[in-house]
């Protein structure tokens, strides 16, 4: 048995060891806590939408219309959440903007990405630390890429029936594959588990480097991940290339529409991504 089917197996055996939910009392070494830095990180509800940013602008103009979205559509009491990386800070001027949207700041330390990582998304495993907010009963992580077109209260209390994450099933090189896309990442934190995933990622699991924690994510939850369904990370490469799939979905049936294969705020309203970027530029 294999490292990583041994952690598995320890879950199965024994669950409360690794992973909380908001059903289960926390344990004494799994109390609320988080990882945030800055003193003025002051978590007001349960429930909570985060993104990360690092001090790339663009990406800033994508999460203040993920922010805006989840505001306008959803009436469950949530936190929105920037995880802004230590090393690469944004702007104060960035902040009044965020700030008008209601997103709070959570700084955190960068984690180390293994040597074969793709050089421009090592900074991406920092996701991992959402993990160890456990003031939240549940997070949901959105990529600054995507927008909240309807209400996100389904989805953030959807029961994940045992699993340890709520992602979809991915579609990549113009077919659907068995991995899945954690561009929308639904999950309980727990101490233990964000310990575990630590100890792994410098444990010399192998994994597909070029997708960064996606990669990562896919091995440690292999069988261990729930379905949340394509209305919940609506994959711009099926638009463009799966149609017919697409089609099945009226949009004002999708909830959240992730621009993987042309970034939102590159959109022009013209091409094969014409139509689906409108919604993008139209929105608030």
């Amino acid at each position: 048995m294999n490292k990583i089917n041994e952690e598995n197996q320890a879950k199965k055996e024994n669950p409360k060891s690794v992973t909380v939910s908001s059903r289960v009392q926390n344990s004494k070494e799994d109390s609320p806590s988080h990882l945030c830095l800055n003193e003025d990180f002051k978590p007001k509800h349960k429930l909570s939408v985060w993104t990360m940013l690092n001090d790339n602008p663009a990406y800033v103009g994508g999460a203040l219309k993920v922010g805006r979205g989840a505001v306008k559509y959803t009436k469950t009491p949530i936190d929105l959440v920037v995880m802004e990386l230590q090393s690469k800070p944004l702007t104060s001027d960035q902040w009044v903007d965020l700030h008008k949207v209601g997103f709070m700041k959570c700084i955190v330390e960068s984690i180390p990405a293994p040597e074969k990582t793709r050089h421009d998304l090592k900074e991406k495993f920092a996701v991992l630390h959402v993990w160890a907010m456990t003031v939240y009963d549940t997070v949901l992580f959105l990529d600054a890429d995507t927008l909240v077109t309807t209400s996100l209260d389904a989805l953030i209390s959807l029961d994940l029936n045992g699993k340890s994450i709520g992602v979809t099933k991915d579609f990549r090189a113009r077919k659907w594959v068995d991995s899945f896309n954690s561009g929308v990442l639904l999950l309980h934190p727990s101490i233990n588990e964000y310990k575990r995933l630590r100890k792994l990622l410098i444990s010399g699991i192998e994994f597909e480097y070029t997708m960064s924690d996606q990669g990562f994510l896919n091995v440690v939850y292999k069988d261990d991940w729930h379905e949340i369904g394509f209305i919940n990370n609506a994959n711009l490469a099926v638009y463009r290339f799966d149609r017919k799939f697409w089609d099945k979905y009226p949009i004002e049936q999708i909830n959240v529409i992730h621009y993987t294969m042309k970034k939102p705020w590159k959109c022009d309203g013209k091409g094969s991504y014409g139509p689906i970027c409108k919604v993008w530029l139209e929105a608030d």
